[in-house]
């Protein structure tokens, strides 16, 4: 199953970074960390992959279609701050959560998966959830970073949503990126 797992979130973003001209989105609006109303998302039926340009901050809600949520901070807009913000509404029932980075300027061979310490590990190393069993997801990634201290080129994230524990060949997949010139 991990390895469907794998194939899903290797296939996605190498898809999204080959046709990735999605129209750059204002700052995030919406509820972030948290649930409009009391309507909850339901786990995943299928294998379903959106994809979305970039975002300042993180746009949750009851509706996994419209969702974004990985928000990049003002570099979304052009600014000289990277701010990676991940949330996501209320699931349920848990979820194993995985987050993926590809970087081609910068390794063009491996994607990038966040471990549970917070390590980034290429997806050769194993396939481990970034997060386990949560219902919801409201985490700051990285810190602050400068543009100026990253090299040039597109950066292409992914946010996984899987049943917690067994069932991983159905999932939520969002992806976004961002550039820095």
């Amino acid at each position: 199953m991990k390895k469907i797992l794998l194939i899903g979130i290797v296939a996605g973003l190498l898809v999204f970074a080959g046709i990735s001209g999605a129209a750059m989105m204002g700052p995030g609006t919406g509820t972030i960390g948290g649930t409009m109303g009391s309507v909850m998302l339901q786990m995943p039926m299928a294998q379903q992959m959106f994809s979305y340009g970039p975002t300042s901050g993180p746009v949750t809600g009851s509706d996994v279609t419209t969702m974004m949520p990985i928000g990049v901070g003002s570099v979304a807009m052009g600014g000289t701050n990277l701010g990676v913000q991940v949330a996501t509404g209320q699931f349920a029932s848990p979820a194993d959560m995985y987050f993926a980075l590809y970087a081609p300027s910068v390794d063009p061979f491996n994607i990038y998966m966040m471990h549970s310490d917070g390590s980034l590990q290429p997806v050769s190393s194993g396939m481990e959830p970034w997060m386990t069993g949560v219902t919801s997801v409201n985490q700051p990634l990285f810190g602050n970073i400068p543009t100026s201290a990253l090299p040039k080129g597109t950066y292409y994230m992914g946010l996984m949503a899987t049943p917690a524990g067994a069932n991983m060949s159905t999932y939520y997949l969002w992806m976004t990126n961002f550039t820095i010139q």
